[in-house]
């Protein structure tokens, strides 16, 4: 888990910017409040501009040599002060953490592995895609570029990503106020299948070289590559 983390309600970090001298962070909350914790959105922004501005490597560690006071050696390990605690509505510094950070890697890695094994198995590539559809709460307030350099999305043309809000709920109406839609389920469901990722060698290893931002190749990711490659 997200040592600071919490659901998309009224204190959660939703966004953040990085000072790229001071290092100091710019914060925007839920509501617009002092900050209580760190949800998914603000965690994949946190992250990126983490990243982008040298603060971490590609490898998710801090960098220990920069002159600020908000890297530090906290208690569970090297973290970053995204607010002290006078500046917070929990009224303790508010952190995100090298643990934090290879968690978010994990889960990343993962779905990024997932895609490529998905593809892998109807012979197609990241190329080959039309539209990229996103679903649901999370990808309604997901940064597109933000996600992108960290590895959660391809980095494949940005004209290609659609948003289709709560999938499932939409579906349920189409089939339920269409009587030709409602018969064609037994059809659809006949052509789904299943894909075992913890029975595909392929998966793992497409996730060990997942584990890195965004990637171990980085040719999988050019114009994050582009933003990464004026740094030391």
């Amino acid at each position: 888990g997200i040592q600071y983390g919490m659901r998309a309600s009224t204190g959660a970090i939703e966004n953040f910017q990085i000072h790229p001298e001071t290092f100091d962070p710019m914060i925007v909350t839920i509501g617009r409040i002092k900050p209580s914790g760190i949800c998914g959105s603000g965690l994949i922004s946190i992250v990126s501009e983490l990243l982008e501005a040298g603060v971490i490597d590609q490898q998710g560690k801090f960098k220990r040599s920069l002159d600020t006071p908000r890297i530090r050696d906290g208690r569970d390990g090297w973290e970053y002060v995204l607010a002290w605690g006078q500046d917070s509505l929990i009224g303790e510094d508010i952190v995100i953490t090298e643990v934090d950070i290879d968690n978010l890697m994990r889960a990343k890695g993962a779905m990024y592995a997932g895609y490529q094994t998905l593809l892998d198995s109807v012979g197609l590539s990241f190329d080959d895609l039309d539209r990229v559809i996103m679903a649901g709460n999370f990808g309604a307030y997901i940064d597109l570029e933000k996600a992108i350099c960290i590895g959660l999305l391809p980095d494949v043309d940005r004209d290609k990503f659609f948003y289709l809000g709560n999938a499932s709920m939409l579906g349920c109406q189409i089939s339920l106020s269409d009587v030709d839609r409602f018969r064609d389920r037994g059809t659809v469901r006949q052509l789904i299948t299943n894909l075992e990722l913890a029975e595909n060698t392929e998966f793992m290893s497409y996730y060990m070289a997942s584990l890195f931002l965004p990637h171990t190749d980085m040719a999988l990711f050019p114009s994050v590559q582009d933003k990464l490659s004026g740094l030391t």
